[in-house]
């Protein structure tokens, strides 16, 4: 029944849905600003801005205040730096009283105090706002640290698939060329030792000619050797 007649400040509930956190003569209002630094898409931060405004009315309406969630929070932190509009406008014409920042102090006691008290205003968003509370809003912070690691492996995958790529076609070049030069290496040792085969067979045509006086056809047995051994020039074996 209490918390029935909480539900009943509707005036408050109207004024905090009819304040417009953007300023109507800026050219980069707060929701642009916020979804900026955050890396959120502008629909995305229009929603946590709207689940902002909710967690403030649980901060007004309930006995102990309420928790926000981490995303809230970052509504919540941009919203206290544009000083004028949070303590001069919103909180003395909208809230009509003073709404504080508390963080933690830090220590695994304090995490267990906002732990819980984030799970009762999880439970009193349920009873007051009959829904649940939507998760890619109100999620916790060490799950949302969970994603965002997750979401950085992500990012590395392609990299290293362009560089595992760039490698493998890398290997690929290094062997190819490898193998060409190789190759080429291989053709000139063997072109240079068939060369020299040959110079000494036509050494040896030619002391042959000298003594004899006839042709090396003639002869037969240079040109034949000439011929066996490949020998430019012999084409007159045989005759």
């Amino acid at each position: 029944m209490e918390t029935r007649m909480l539900l009943k400040d509707e005036s408050l509930w109207n004024r905090i849905q009819g304040f417009s956190l953007d300023a109507s003569d800026a050219d980069f209002p707060f929701s642009k600003k916020l979804a900026k630094e955050e890396n959120w898409s502008l629909d995305f931060t229009r929603k946590a801005i709207e689940e902002y405004k909710k967690f403030v009315y649980l901060c007004c309406i309930l006995p102990k205040g309420a928790s926000p969630s981490a995303i809230v929070d970052k509504v919540w932190h941009l919203h206290l730096i544009y000083t004028q509009n949070y303590w001069e406008e919103f909180c003395p014409n909208v809230l009509k009283r003073s709404l504080h920042h508390h963080p933690s102090k830090g220590g695994s006691n304090e995490k267990a105090k906002h732990q819980n008290w984030f799970t009762d205003t999880l439970k009193s968003y349920k009873e007051i706002f009959q829904s649940e509370a939507p998760q890619d809003i109100w999620t916790k912070e060490d799950t949302i640290e969970n994603v965002k690691n997750k979401s950085r492996i992500w990012r590395w995958i392609p990299f290293l698939m362009l560089l595992l790529m760039l490698s493998s076609c890398l290997g690929e070049v290094i062997t190819t060329m490898s193998s060409i030069f190789f190759s080429f290496v291989g053709i000139v040792i063997f072109g240079g030792v068939i060369s020299a085969i040959a110079n000494t067979k036509d050494k040896n045509g030619g002391d042959s000619d000298s003594s004899g006086g006839g042709s090396s056809c003639s002869g037969g047995s240079s040109c034949g050797g000439g011929c066996g051994g490949g020998c430019g020039g012999c084409g007159g074996c045989g005759g």
